[in-house]
């Protein structure tokens, strides 16, 4: 089987360029990951995702944010608009039965859709409970501030997305829902006990398992006061691995990212040797992404596409889209 560079990479904008074929040529990176900046209709998204893997190889990993609501990087206008999980999750607080259903039907949708323009992972579900005083980046993005809740909806879209041929991603392990500052723009740090968290914000992980999730840019003082989680081999092995359980493959939230203090170069290695499995590079700046290939190379070990992630991708979608969307739209209208 082959082997790639622990590497997830973006690009710059709607048609994949020369300096990007030839970088990913070079590199051979894991996979690559789609922003509303490459995603301009679906004719043109579709004939990037293969023009991406005429370059590499038929089950090429592409990934999306696609959550609905705010989070949503495909909105050309013949695009589906998909609902901020905080809706589904009120859904599945109203009434468990046709909330669960509803919760299905959309990712069941979501899924067909994203197979349609050649994306076969999403960066879904979001397991984030939020506090009180959270900054607002998770907010809506969380199905809901119950840890029951929030774990059965993610049990409910992992199945959903999986078994329709795009493989979900659980984040932001083990818990970005405390996060008094947006990781996008600064460093949180968290001061909730290991314990309280191990109680409540650990709980929908341990619940629900999958083949890839990805870990968050929080300083947990309790458990490691000088590093991040994605650079913490504290968080990475005692806390994600062990007891959590979570034995998939753990890739950093993006590396470029504020929260993060040193070079991205060095955040790179410095998270795969604290126990990340993937880099994720987010901006597409060929300058970075040549910058960290380069000082990953030498030190990091190769890492295939796991069989679990093959047989997701070899997933065929037979589901009729416009027939859901209505019945997914009469459980709305029953559950107004």
């Amino acid at each position: 089987m082959s082997k790639y560079l622990p590497f997830i990479c973006g690009i710059e904008g709607p048609e994949v360029s020369e300096s990007e074929i030839q970088f990913i040529k070079e590199f051979n990176p894991w996979g690559v990951i789609i922003f509303d900046r490459n995603c301009k209709s679906k004719n043109q998204l579709t004939e990037l995702t293969s023009a991406l893997r005429t370059v590499t190889h038929e089950y090429l990993p592409v990934l999306i944010d696609q959550e609905g609501g705010r989070v949503s990087r495909i909105n050309y206008s013949e695009s589906t608009m998909f609902k901020a999980a905080k809706v589904l999750g009120d859904l599945l607080e109203k009434n468990i039965e046709l909330g669960s259903r509803a919760l299905a039907l959309h990712s069941i949708i979501m899924a067909s859709l994203l197979r349609e323009v050649g994306i076969n992972i999403n960066t879904i579900p979001v397991l984030d409970i939020p506090s009180e005083n959270e900054s607002g980046v998770i907010g809506d993005r969380s199905y809901s501030l119950s840890k029951e809740i929030v774990a059965k909806a993610g049990r409910i879209v992992i199945e959903s997305l999986s078994t329709n041929g795009v493989a979900p991603v659980i984040k932001h392990i083990p818990g970005h829902g405390r996060a008094k500052i947006d990781s996008h723009l600064d460093l949180p740090i968290i001061e909730t006990s290991e314990s309280e968290l191990d109680e409540t914000d650990f709980y929908p992980f341990k619940k629900n398992n999958a083949d890839l999730a990805m870990a968050a840019h929080i300083v947990y003082k309790d458990i490691d006061n000088s590093q991040p989680g994605t650079l913490s081999k504290k968080v990475i092995n005692d806390i994600i691995r062990k007891k959590i359980g979570f034995n998939g493959l753990i890739m950093t939230d993006d590396i470029s990212m504020k929260a993060i203090k040193i070079s991205v170069e060095d955040a790179a290695v410095k998270s795969l040797n604290a126990g990340c499995d993937l880099v994720l590079h987010c901006n597409g700046n060929m300058k970075e992404m040549i910058s960290i290939a380069n000082s990953i190379k030498n030190e990091a070990i190769l890492i295939e596409i796991p069989d679990n992630l093959i047989k997701i991708f070899k997933i065929k979608s037979t589901v009729q889209p416009n027939e859901l969307k209505e019945e997914l739209k009469k459980i709305l209208e029953a559950l107004e």
